[in-house]
């Protein structure tokens, strides 16, 4: 056994130091020259933003013209044309869509900072240090009705404030849309320079209608970032550093279970510090996680802890840094009094995320580093420390590495754990072709019985092996098909005493027409344990890009943990006059009958203020809420909750909650 092991572990460690050696000349020889640039023009008079590109300064601005098919690879069929200028105050984009069937352009979202898809839009990103790393990378995206979403670097939480004031403008022309935007220089990241600098630039646009998805500088359907223009003799204004401060008040009444009232008062706060024009401190303060409505467990069977994530902002703020995969669940962290997170970058290639929370019962420390090599390579160390009462402490030490040569991926990562006397590993080693149509990858994996994560998601322990699959994905702007998949996966494990732990295959594929119907098919089966698994799958949806108004039904049907297994799952959306409603709906008979009911209704009185209520029906109870909310914009925010969001049956409790940002 520690034969196996230590060969495994040799593995894993010689790919990491293949990768940290190697890894920048292979992806310096490999990396695709861009010839499009774009001059940095510094104007006066900034443009007024009114989606009319009429202004002098749009005259002489410097334009991204000549976008490609991202799939073709062939000019797109609408072109674009996108012009750029600068001010010591904002950047400024604006961009004329061309679209010759112009009543056909699809636009559907109204609420801001909400992720725009099924319909058309626009995307202007930004590599303020040029490192071609995602992490690195702001994104701007606007659809046709002006409304807005931004990705920035380090990931933000979703108040206005904390994200950035910026403005957009958007109408429908005679010949496709336009848009216009103002990005403050204020809410990004950039280098501290006097001296003129090279950023990453691009542009990308969607015309649902045809599928198209078009590139001034084309990535490609993998996204390799190493191929996006440059905004030249760019020479960005001092940043200045900010203090804000975002404090919380809330008063509830509620019935306890002898039926007295119980009267609730509490406050909180949570502050965003900039140490440095590069680094951010979040802290927070007795933080209100009882009133956030997070993800429900679903009822579907799996033979260990069923993942669900985790929707609380303290942990999503910066959540681009904190990138460990299954190393990090933040659902473990389920109480706090306090928390510290210090994120963002050291250098131009350097970038850390640090991670504390306290509560009396727990203490919790995250500690990490990434060190970009090249455009395709990094390397990552992590420390995780759990601190419980009455438990060991647990540490676990983390080493992960990425590199890709042209289309093909190599990554592998290992982690040690420390829990008492208790020690044990995890590695993973995997590798991959990224073609346009064909993606196949090979990984080998272990976990020893004595690793122990008690901050991670880990459903097991004590076994190793590897996995074997393919992706194939192609789509059309013409005909019947608008896009089709298929993919086959394998695994192949045992435990570290020789008996199988899990022998799977499985199969799936999905058909989208250009009428917009979904058909998706599939097979998964083998073997887990002393189990013998047969699952069939098939499901349709109409409407299935269009996410406010859709139907949809899927059915399963086989043999699982040695009994038979019909699941009829299904949802529905509607929206109509500012209403709308949300149902899915699943069915299980495995082992016993199981359901699981779920329906979300707002009114919307405006993009910032609206009145909702979920309902979550299931074996376990009925839980009920209703909230008026005015959320996500500048200003005040307050939420009016009746119920409580999280619980498995309704309670008596009103409360009422105000956060204002200073």
């Amino acid at each position: 056994m520690k034969t196996h092991k230590n060969y495994a572990i040799a593995l894993l460690i010689a790919l990491s130091f293949m990768l940290i050696t190697n890894g920048q000349t292979w992806a310096e020889e490999n990396t695709q020259t861009v010839k499009k640039d774009l001059p940095a023009l510094k104007v006066e008079q900034p443009p007024i933003i009114d989606g009319i590109l009429n202004d002098t300064c749009w005259q002489d601005a410097p334009q991204a013209i000549g976008f490609t098919d991202e799939r073709t690879e062939k000019p797109a069929k609408n072109q674009s044309v996108a012009r750029l200028v600068y001010t010591d105050t904002a950047i400024y984009v604006g961009l004329h869509l061309y679209d010759d069937m112009p009543d056909k352009i699809v636009a559907r979202q109204t609420k801001d900072q909400t992720r725009i898809r099924g319909e058309d839009w626009v995307s202007f990103s930004l590599d303020p240090f040029h490192t071609h790393q995602f992490s690195d990378r702001n994104f701007f995206i606007v659809n046709p009705l002006g409304t807005k979403y931004a990705h920035l670097a380090t990931g933000r939480a979703e108040k206005s404030e904390w994200i950035g004031l910026w403005k957009t403008a958007a109408q429908i022309v005679e010949d496709g849309w336009i848009v216009e935007m103002e990005i403050p220089w204020q809410m990004l990241d950039y280098p501290d320079t006097d001296k003129p600098i090279r950023m990453g630039i691009n542009i990308d646009r969607l015309q649902q209608r045809t599928g198209e998805r078009s590139w001034w500088c084309n990535l490609g359907v993998n996204e390799f970032r190493e191929n996006d223009g440059h905004w030249v003799d760019m020479l960005p204004p001092p940043r200045k550093r900010e203090f804000k401060l975002l404090p919380y008040l809330i008063s509830g009444i509620s019935e306890t279970e002898t039926d007295e009232r119980e009267y609730t008062a509490r406050a909180g706060a949570d502050i965003r510090y900039e140490v440095t024009p590069q680094l951010r401190l979040i802290g927070t303060a007795n933080p209100d996680f009882e009133n956030i409505e997070q993800a429900v467990e679903g009822i579907d069977f799996s033979y260990g802890e069923l993942y669900v994530p985790d929707r609380r902002p303290f942990f999503s703020e910066g959540g681009n840094v904190y990138r460990l995969g299954r190393l990090f669940h933040s659902r473990r962290i389920m109480d706090m009094d306090g928390g510290l997170k210090l994120f963002g970058k050291l250098g131009k290639n350097t970038s850390i995320g640090t991670l504390g929370t306290y509560h009396r019962n727990n203490q919790n420390i995250i500690l990490q580093a990434t060190q970009s090599l090249t455009a395709t390579s990094n390397i990552s160390a992590a420390f995780l420390s759990r601190h419980q009462r009455e438990t060991e402490v647990n540490n676990v030490g983390y080493l992960s590495g990425d590199v890709r040569h042209g289309k093909l991926s190599a990554r592998s990562t290992f982690a040690q754990s420390q829990a008492g006397e208790s020690t044990g590993g995890d590695g993973y080693a995997s590798l991959s072709y990224n073609g346009q149509l064909v993606q196949p990858y090979l990984s080998l994996f272990f976990v020893d019985s004595d690793f122990v994560n008690r901050l991670g998601y880990h459903p097991f322990t004590g076994y190793r092996g590897l996995s074997l699959g393919s992706y194939f994905r192609n789509e059309w702007r013409d005909g019947f098909l608008r896009s089709a998949s298929f993919s086959v996966q394998s695994e192949a494990s045992n435990t570290y005493e020789g008996k199988i732990f899990r022998r799977n295959l499985s199969v799936s594929s999905l058909i989208l027409t250009h009428s917009d119907y979904a058909l998706a098919a599939g097979w998964r089966g083998g073997q887990f344990e002393e189990f013998n698994d047969s699952v069939f799958s098939i499901g349709l949806r109409a409407r299935a890009s269009d996410r406010f108004n859709n139907v949809g039904i899927t059915y399963n049907w086989g043999e699982q943990a040695g009994e038979a297994i019909h699941r009829i799952s299904g949802n529905l959306n509607l929206r109509a006059y500012g209403f709308t409603a949300g149902l899915t709906s699943q069915i299980q008979w495995h082992f016993e009958r199981r359901y699981q009911q779920i329906l979300t209704l707002t009114y919307d009185f405006s993009p910032a203020l609206s009145l909702g209520s979920r309902l979550i029906w299931q074996v376990e109870g009925i839980n009920i809420y209703f909230a008026l909310r005015r959320s996500g914009y500048a200003g005040t925010d307050f939420f009016i909750i009746l119920g409580d969001p999280n619980a498995s049956e309704f309670k008596q409790r009103l409360v009422a909650k105000v956060i204002r940002a200073f």
